[in-house]
């Protein structure tokens, strides 16, 4: 979901960062949850589409088959997965903006250790809708002259989510890759924003309280992060041109997660109306998970920290925004053994209405 609006008379531009708490994160196996962060006009309503696509670096068969000779569970490998996602916000007042976000999962391999048999377990991929999040976004500070904003972001994650996913061999997948974890999740949040004539600066937080959900796990909390920078380098009144804008980055997408539960990265999008823009954008942003627990045992091999450089652009016209985001993991630290984030790209289109 986007993450920052700002209304001016009829030269009108929002500033929209595309999920703030659109959760994916790098390197889990799902999206967990996310959406949030804009704060729209009264009345008005934004619809956005958004992919988020990560690759990972599979953790090679040998290296499987070694540790399942050696008795060791519960390693799995990935290669891809793909999120895409629609985000609903809503302009309560100029104040108060309500979103809702529905996730779909495509995980479309999973391989992992097999002690039992001392090999390779293939069992496929995971498929469908995940968790829905509800986000209420609060502005409690807005300065028009220095061109800042401040919002809260308060939301939870309901367990809508397919939770009933089997494997080829017909066993069902452990949560961490469901589509769906079966829990309520608590999101508590910030974000603010700076304009510097053509140039955008924001920054964001976001903190999930992960509730038990399916199978008696518990996902683990997690913490997602962003900083990003954004200058229009086109508008309607030529290259440079000072239209005034808001910039907000996204909150991380595909990190420790096992199954369709996410979070995003740094990426914002811009809405104009009677004229086109082109920026360019660059975000630093990070997703941290804790280790996930079943029935009180906690596992070694989940959880860990994930940061991100990500470079994109947007392109305005109307009342439509079109962004994409390419991230370059720069610090990985995953515990145990878990397949890292190679490349990840998020792409997005919204609508204004």
């Amino acid at each position: 979901m986007p993450v920052r609006l700002v209304a001016l008379p009829r030269a009108l531009i929002y500033a929209v960062t595309s999920s703030l708490l659109a959760t994916s994160v790098a390197f889990a196996h799902g999206d967990h949850g996310g959406g949030g962060g804009t704060v729209l006009p009264a009345g008005v309503t934004v619809v956005t589409a958004e992919i988020d696509y990560t690759s990972f670096r599979p953790i090679p068969d040998a290296r499987l088959s070694d540790l399942s000779a050696q008795g060791v569970g519960e390693v799995h490998s990935l290669r891809e997965i793909a999120v895409p996602s629609i985000s609903i916000g809503y302009g309560v007042t100029n104040d108060i903006t309500l979103g809702l976000r529905l996730p779909y999962l495509a995980n479309r391999e999973i391989r992992e250790t097999d002690p039992d048999n001392g090999g390779v377990d293939a069992r496929g991929g995971v498929y469908g809708f995940g968790d829905a999040t509800v986000t209420a976004t609060i502005r409690f500070l807005r300065d028009g002259s220095a061109g800042f904003d401040a919002a809260i972001i308060a939301g939870v994650k309901l367990p809508t989510g397919r939770n009933d996913a089997r494997d080829k061999s017909g066993v069902l997948f452990e949560t961490e890759h469901q589509p769906g974890s079966g829990a309520f999740d608590g999101l508590l949040g910030v974000a603010v924003a700076k304009r510097f004539g053509p140039f955008g600066l924001s920054a964001n937080a976001l903190y999930a309280f992960a509730g038990d959900g399916d199978q008696d796990t518990n996902l683990g909390d997690r913490f997602s992060y962003g900083v990003a920078v954004s200058v229009r380098v086109w508008s309607g009144a030529g290259f440079g041109g000072a239209q005034p804008m808001r910039l907000g980055p996204k909150r991380p997408a595909g990190i420790m997660h096992h199954g369709g539960h996410d979070h995003a990265a740094p990426v914002a999008v811009a809405f104009a109306d009677g004229a086109s823009s082109l920026d360019l954008t660059l975000g630093l942003n990070g997703d941290w998970l804790d280790r996930q627990t079943v029935a009180g045992v906690r596992d070694d091999n989940t959880g860990g920290h994930v940061l991100y450089v990500s470079p994109g652009l947007r392109f305005a016209t109307g009342g439509t925004t079109t962004g994409v985001t390419f991230g370059i993991p720069i610090a990985t630290h995953l515990n145990g053994i878990q397949s890292d984030p190679d490349w990840r790209v998020t792409s997005s289109f919204g609508v204004r209405f």
